[in-house]
């Protein structure tokens, strides 16, 4: 499988949607400008994230980018015209809506399954991106670096909370302090990634990674997720979460489904509820 073509030479400010059944399958495509951050991007994908996460068919996300590049990071020409005009930053600050932050959410703790598919460079806020799925596949190819703070700029997209999270502290602060670039084995060995494939395999082995997480019952994933990405640090907020969410799932439609089907000896067919 592989994501729409597209005309390198044209440079398209969009992030596209496609459905394959149940896995919606959005591509940064601005090939031109290496599928750059951008404002118009951030929309686009703002825009679709609020639409799928609500949608009870859609089953799992699949992240990627066009023309063999995941996303080279921030669109710097973007960033010199802000530099230009004396954008000030503080007013990023008080408004809590700057850049990719109001994303990440969405990814981290969203109710969806998030796969990424990495070809070629994800610096900044691509590998920002990267890590904020629950599963990263990414060709031998791929390539990392926290560019940002090579650009005098502090990291963003919540990426002190994904890359230590997948990482652990010293790894994260290591890379997250140089901005060194890395390939696809160390970041494997890093926990950044969790699957390597040839050069032009990422998507489709993505995809089956996505179909896997779909065919968890939904309502026992979302809950899960969410105990993960906020319940994790203490035993004690752990055991909250496990009393909180375990009756809640207990009782569902799924949960009953799953029971039957398993005596019944057939596939199990989940809503959700």
């Amino acid at each position: 499988m592989s994501a729409n073509p597209v005309d390198a030479n044209a440079e398209v400010m969009e992030m596209q949607l496609r459905r394959e059944g149940g896995i919606a399958i959005l591509t940064i495509n601005n090939v031109a400008r290496r599928n750059a951050w951008s404002e118009p991007v951030k929309q686009d994908c703002l825009r679709h994230l609020k639409s799928l996460l609500s949608d009870n068919t859609c089953r799992a996300i699949v992240l990627t980018g066009a023309g063999g590049v995941f996303c080279s990071g921030g669109d710097v020409k973007n960033q010199k015209k802000k530099a230009d005009a004396g954008v000030d930053f503080m007013s990023r600050r008080l408004a809590r809506n700057g850049g990719s932050s109001e994303i990440v959410p969405m990814l981290v703790a969203g109710p969806k399954p998030v796969v990424t598919a990495v070809e070629g460079p994800a610096f900044g806020v691509g590998l920002g991106y990267a890590v904020s799925s629950d599963y990263t596949v990414a060709a031998s190819n791929a390539r990392f670096a926290v560019a940002q703070v090579r650009r005098g700029l502090c990291p963003d997209g919540l990426m002190y909370y994904t890359m230590t999270a997948r990482c652990g502290p010293g790894r994260a602060r290591e890379l997250m302090l140089s901005g060194r670039e890395f390939n696809a084995q160390e970041a494997e060995k890093f926990g950044i990634v969790h699957e390597i494939t040839a050069p032009g395999k990422a998507l489709e082995a993505a995809m089956v990674a996505a179909e896997r997480f779909a065919a968890v019952p939904p309502l026992a994933f979302a809950l899960t997720k969410a105990a993960m990405t906020h319940s994790y640090h203490t035993l004690e907020a752990c055991f909250r979460a496990e009393q909180d969410y375990q009756p809640i799932v207990g009782l569902s439609k799924d949960h009953k489904e799953s029971v039957a089907a398993f005596l019944e000896k057939r596939k199990p067919v989940y809503v959700g509820e």
